[in-house]
């Protein structure tokens, strides 16, 4: 899976982020005590580099099949509740807390006096309704919201959008006409870049299916459609390959990996989540999720985690909170381990399903069935706390991180490099105004040759990091000053710590 699923992944960093973080982690604490009692937590190690990452979503070009057209009834509204005795996972909120947090707190000021609550609610603004809404996706500035609901007059789902407004409500939502069709349209997802949404849609065109009854019906398959920079474009089916008779949904990309949902025709009890890569230019033929992930009971919406190391999915199997709980899992090598139950409060008595994670405003979206009745759109957040490299660069204009690592005489960035990076991430997409030098800086020690390459180099791997998460690479140059600007003299290892450096320049303050 390693091979299949990460040539293109950052690599995981709680290992590091827990050393470092003792006073977050009496934090966290806080946070879980009226939840559970303490145990004694250890040994979470990942040694995987920081790799570039991406693909060009545009080239997603696909095949599109002309066929009649019928109507089909088949999603996660047919799945029944079943409510279990609840079981409570120790790991699994601690496991869900240290993902979360770790990019949430990792650059904000440890007041002593605050608390830090995992806060769970239902969306803000007019978004839920009396219909089902679900499949929450956002835009990579987090400024629009694009879900799908029933509320539409023609009786078929539809595709929705809100904008944010500034006091970080959502207005209200609007149909998103060049994506809709006059039958059902579902399952937004947008890309990291904010260029490609997928969706799933039974529209003319789809696949299909002669039932038992010999009547026949249209599958909902996966369509593709791309940002010009004003507006999609109007929806084209995905080859073959991925669309078949059975039901196609809940697309999520992460780099040139697709992960969906698909089950027979009218079997949503069946449903499994499959992959496929985008390879020389087309689609690999989609193989299932192996073992725990599919594990013989229904799994749907899966997605990777930011970093694609972790994957989150949906499930009625054995032990949950009630019929679908949310669920998450590392990966390592070909192996998915640690699959957890993300517990309270995020998973209740009711349904969870579909959750997805915002970088900007480091939040969860996921749908939850309220009252036994329909999905509505829940968010899971933790209260904003300072951020101390956005004050700096306010008063300052520029940063110094000595915390950008890389391998030695490399210009690998380490694991826990990304911790500082993403402070950087979230100032660039929170002013989106802002243009930025990045600037290498390296020791005193080798020669000033390569001094002078290795810190331009740095320079650029930084400037790759950033693009990968979703900053355009215009409003990024790089510069390399190698040895010419030590902090302090010195060969021995405590200054050249401090000489090691990667400073952020703001260039339009």
């Amino acid at each position: 899976m390693h091979r299949l699923f990460f040539e293109n992944s950052i690599s995981y960093t709680i290992a590091v982020f827990i050393a470092k973080s003792n006073s977050l982690f009496s934090q966290i604490l806080t946070v879980m005590r009226n939840s559970f009692t303490s145990r004694i937590l250890h040994n979470f190690r990942n040694s995987n580099n920081i790799t570039k990452h991406d693909v060009n979503r545009n080239s997603l070009i696909s095949e599109k099949i002309h066929d009649k057209r019928n109507s089909l009834k088949g999603e996660i509204f047919d799945y029944h509740s079943i409510v279990r005795n609840k079981k409570f996972s120790f790991l699994s909120l601690f496991h869900f807390l240290f993902i979360f947090l770790s990019v949430s707190l990792s650059i904000s000021s440890q007041s002593a006096d605050r608390e830090p609550t995992l806060i769970v609610a239902p969306i803000q603004g007019p978004i839920n309704s009396e219909f089902q809404e679900f499949g929450p996706t956002m835009t990579p500035d987090a400024k629009t919201l694009y879900f799908y609901s029933k509320r539409s007059t023609r009786g078929y789902t539809e595709i929705f959008k809100s904008d944010r407004k500034k006091d970080g409500s959502w207005d209200f939502p609007e149909e998103v006409s060049v994506i809709n069709s006059p039958f059902d349209d579902q399952s937004p997802f947008i890309s990291r870049d904010g260029k490609t949404l997928l969706l799933s849609s039974n529209r003319d065109g789809s696949v299909e299916v002669v039932l038992p009854d010999g009547k026949v019906g249209i599958s909902r398959d996966l369509y593709v459609s791309n940002w010009n920079g004003k507006e999609w474009s109007t929806p084209i089916a995905l080859p073959p390959v991925i669309n078949t008779e059975e039901i196609e949904e809940n697309p999520h990309l992460l780099g040139d990996t697709l992960l969906f949902t698909r089950y027979p025709f009218g079997k949503p009890n069946l449903a499994k989540v499959y992959y496929s890569q985008f390879k020389n230019s087309e689609w690999t033929k989609p193989k299932l999720l192996p073992s725990p992930i599919n594990d013989g009971n229904a799994t749907i919406a899966a997605a990777f985690n930011d970093d694609g190391k972790i994957l989150f999915f949906a499930s009625n199997r054995p032990g949950g909170y009630g019929g679908f709980d949310l669920y998450m899992a590392k990966i390592e090598g070909e192996n998915f381990t640690d699959v957890e139950n993300l517990g309270e409060p995020i998973n209740s008595a009711e349904d969870e399903a579909y959750i997805v994670f915002q970088q900007v405003k480091k939040t969860f979206l996921f749908c939850r069935r309220v009252e036994g009745k329909s999905f509505d759109i829940f968010t899971a957040s933790v209260p904003k706390q300072e951020n101390i490299v956005q004050k700096k660069l306010e008063e300052t204009k520029k940063i110094s991180l000595d915390s950008v690592y890389f391998e030695r005489a490399s210009s690998i960035l380490k694991p826990e490099s990304s911790v500082p990076l993403d402070a950087i991430v979230d100032y660039l997409h929170e002013n989106a105004d802002k243009k930025m030098k990045i600037i290498g800086h390296t020791d005193l020690t080798g020669t000033f040759d390569d001094n002078m390459v290795l810190s331009k180099e740095r320079a650029e791997s930084v400037k790759q990091y950033l693009v990968s998460k979703g900053v355009d690479p215009n409003r990024l140059v790089t510069e390399g000053k190698g040895p010419t600007q030590p902090v302090v003299q010195g060969t021995d290892e405590v200054s050249s710590k401090k000489n090691r450096r990667t400073e952020f320049v703001l260039l339009n303050p």
